[in-house]
């Protein structure tokens, strides 16, 4: 059932070499990761010689190294990313770098000694991993109490993720778990003897001997995809499974009240392996759920599922490992999906969580309206369900040291104190009152990203007790070789005075005055994160685009009157008065403006292209919601979908609303579209969706293009996914925006495609 395997070999797992002043780690896969690097100034590497550099690739953007779980917008500033022994004395790092020769993402865990730090010791590699599917190679990463082993979640090439076990010590790696389906999510108790797990629902087929005879029945929530695939379960079309496993002892099956999804992540097992909490998705929203005045609770319990389908709002339920029952810990929701932390009591009588409501039951007066407005933290008894207040701030619980009855929080948003600070609270008499830092002889340092829009990323320890600064780890030296655009971050005024803010990244080579062909990328911007193509990896390629003599903005969205017919109107004036200011400015070229659309601001992009009186040189979009009737009825199992599509277009699409429909929706006014657009699906799924715009453009001769691929994330994470999606962006706005083509001769046929279309465009807009 478990095999060991010894990962230990100096030849490939670990050797170290000194060049050029840096101490440098060998893998054992082909890469050197930097151990200690040259600190570079405060404008990332702009102190080079220009002539030696080259500007930046896609590649290079995929060759990255990155902190393991970095995948989506990137890391919180001054947020811990080291996985610390319980003594304090080792702390781990998982890097992350994609192979595009292989077309894998290769995982390293590194351990450094806390007392070394200071002496620029390197850190020892205890193991490489690599996946060749969108999942990580090594994530979760958890010490056991005996400070040398650890837990974790991993996979090689065409395997499934299991749980595994590996001595940091004598790099012996142990599957500890064999099921017949990926894991998402795991804990376990200190000692390593028993543990939960959540794993994807196994596939099946709908198709077997009675349904061949009598047909498969479609029910009110059955998923077209599921419908076209034939199948059942799986990552994508099934729902998530909890199980508890022993030493010596098989898994076994706990059913829940309310229903895993991919947050399943939230298991936590008590250290006496006596209980299992976990959240869980609420089907039947209470009716005093519509009072929490937060606009995310109120919204889901207003507009609450049919039956049989599951809400976005989750509730905590502890289940007993030993008879199996299931119970709610607190019968209210919790603030949102990916907030609410816990921390258990070390003898498992009590578990604190923050991030939940309290119920509003039997409350009235001024408690009635504080519940109803704020979050709090508290600790629950087990298994007598008693509530005990700590606070009503909004801060998240990060440890429990219950020999002194102190809780430590982490202060989740930015104040005086800054985000990422932490505050203390202390049990006195049974009630919790805040006090100060905790006061230990040993204390292991902090360690965490330091970053900024023209710094790249590197791992920075302070220690707690002199507060000094330690460049540890530089993860890119290579980018010394790269000409990056800088990137600012500017402002400009809505019509109401409103000031929204972006990233700017100018063109390598700038020269003032010139006017620059400009591509928008949406959906997110961070003035504290660097981002070598913007803050997802699907479709977005902000500095290869600069590297090109291309000017990128980089704009956020607002979340104000969501699914509402405000939030469309809102979002395409963010943009048209991004592209105004910069016009007024004399840093573009309006006539030769690109957009880029991911998720959420495909439909953004499609309004704009159908409804915007501003001209648009190219267009891309990449797997999202567009608020049209096709997608409505592919969504129409999915309340929450459907609930926004009607939302955004001002009901549904009959009776009264349908002329909002065809007044608003992109998909009904398609004609009007006179833009070249690049779709990118990851996945026929994804195609389906799009289906509908590109089967109209086609018909109308109008240039389009889709290209799918197999089975991409919707964040893309194999090398060659986001070599098509962000390459192909990147050539395709060369060519519409500058006439530009790469000679590449394996690009001959793309080129060929799109000057076909170019041609037709030209002649259409002729013949007007």
């Amino acid at each position: 059932m478990s095999t060991g395997v010894f990962a230990g070999r100096k030849s490939g797992a670990q050797q170290v070499v000194k060049r050029h002043g840096a101490w440098w780690l060998s893998l054992g896969v082909g890469l050197l990761f930097p151990v200690m690097g040259s600190v570079a100034d405060g404008r990332g590497y702009g102190r080079l010689n220009q002539k030696e550099r080259r500007p930046v690739t896609i590649a290079d953007a995929i060759r990255m190294t990155r902190i393991g779980n970095d995948f989506a917008s990137g890391a919180e500033p001054r947020k811990e990313i080291a996985e610390v022994s319980p003594d304090g004395r080792k702390f781990a790092i998982v890097l992350r770098r994609g192979n595009l020769e292989r077309n894998t993402n290769e995982y390293s865990l590194l351990v450094w000694r806390s007392d070394e730090i200071e002496s620029s010791r390197p850190p020892t590699s205890v193991l490489t991993m690599s996946s060749s599917s969108n999942r990580e190679g090594i994530r979760q990463v958890k010490w056991l109490a005996d400070n040398e082993t650890v837990v974790f979640l991993g996979e090689h090439p065409g395997e499934l993720q299991q749980l595994y076990r590996l001595n940091t010590r004598t790099r012996v790696l142990q599957r500890i778990s064999s099921h017949i389906s990926n894991l998402i999510s795991y804990s376990m108790t200190p000692d390593g003897t028993s543990f939960a797990f959540v794993a994807e629902e196994p596939v099946k087929s709908l198709w077997n001997q009675q349904t061949l005879r009598s047909g498969f029945l479609l029910g009110e929530t059955q998923h077209i995809f599921g419908v076209l695939a034939g199948k059942t379960g799986g990552e994508f079309l099934g729902r998530k499974q909890l199980f508890w496993q022993s030493r010596g002892r098989r898994e076994r099956r706990m059913v829940t009240n309310g229903i895993i999804d991919n947050t399943g992540s939230k298991v936590s097992v008590s250290p006496n392996g006596r209980y299992v909490l976990l959240s869980t998705r609420v089907s039947e929203i209470p009716e005093v759920w519509k009072e929490y005045a937060d606009v995310w609770v109120h919204g889901q319990a207003v507009h609450a599922p049919g039956p049989g389908e599951a809400s976005w709002l989750e509730r905590f339920e502890w289940i007993d490992s030993r008879t199996g029952q299931s119970r709610f810990l607190i019968d209210s929701p919790l603030r949102g999906i990916p907030f609410a932390r816990t921390r258990w009591a070390a003898d498992g009588s009590s578990v604190v969580v923050s991030d939940v409501y309290l119920p509003l039951e039997s409350t009235s007066g001024q408690e009635r309206e504080r519940k109803k407005t704020r979050p709090f933290a508290v600790e629950v008894k087990i298994p007598s369900g008693e509530v005990i207040e700590i606070t009503d701030e909004r801060l998240r619980i990060i440890g429990w040291d219950t020999r002194r009855n102190i809780t430590t929080f982490e202060n989740e948003e930015p104040d005086d104190r800054g985000s990422g600070s932490k505050v203390y609270f202390r049990k006195d008499g049974g009630v919790w009152r805040k006090t100060g830092p905790l006061s230990e002889r040993r204390q292991s340092p902090e360690i965490f990203l330091e970053q900024d829009m023209n710094t790249p990323p590197r791992i920075v320890t302070i220690s707690r007790v002199t507060h000094e600064k330690t460049v540890l780890f530089d993860l890119n030296p290579q980018f010394r070789q790269l000409k990056f655009g800088r990137e600012e971050e500017i402002g400009w005024k809505l019509g109401d005075g409103t000031v929204v803010k972006g990233g700017l990244y100018y063109p390598v080579g700038y020269r003032p005055g010139v006017r620059y062909p400009l591509v928008i990328q949406t959906h997110a911007f961070r003035p504290d994160q660097f981002w070598i193509d913007g803050p997802w990896t699907t479709a977005f390629a902000a500095q290869p685009l600069a590297g090109k003599g291309i000017m990128v903005l980089q704009t956020d969205e607002s979340y104000e009157d969501h699914n509402s017919v405000r939030e469309t109107d809102r979002e395409v004036a963010r943009l048209e008065t991004a592209i105004d200011y910069l016009d007024e400015k004399g840093l573009i070229d309006p006539k030769h403006v690109g957009i880029i659309g991911f998720s959420r601001t495909c439909l953004y992009v499609k309004y704009l292209l159908t409804h915007s009186s501003h001209p648009f040189a190219a267009a891309s979009v990449a797997d999202g919601m567009d608020a049209g009737y096709f997608q409505y009825l592919l969504m129409a199992s999915q309340y929450d979908r459907t609930y926004a599509n009607e939302g955004i277009n001002g009901g549904p699409p009959w009776g009264s609303s349908l002329s909002a429909w065809l007044r608003r929706s992109p998909g009904f006014n398609i004609e009007k579209v006179q833009t070249p657009l690049r779709i990118f699906a990851e996945d026929p799924f994804t195609a389906l969706g799009e289906w509908e715009w590109h089967a109209v453009l086609v018909r109308m001769g109008k240039p389009v293009e889709m290209v799918m691929m197999k089975d991409g994330d919707h964040i893309l994470q194999k090398p060659w996914e986001r070599m098509v999606s962000q390459q192909g962006n990147v050539d395709w706005f060369a060519f519409w925006l500058k006439g530009e083509e790469d000679p590449d001769p394996a690009k001959a046929e793309q080129y060929a495609r799109w000057r076909k279309m170019r041609s037709q465009l030209e002649a259409a807009r002729n013949s007007k």
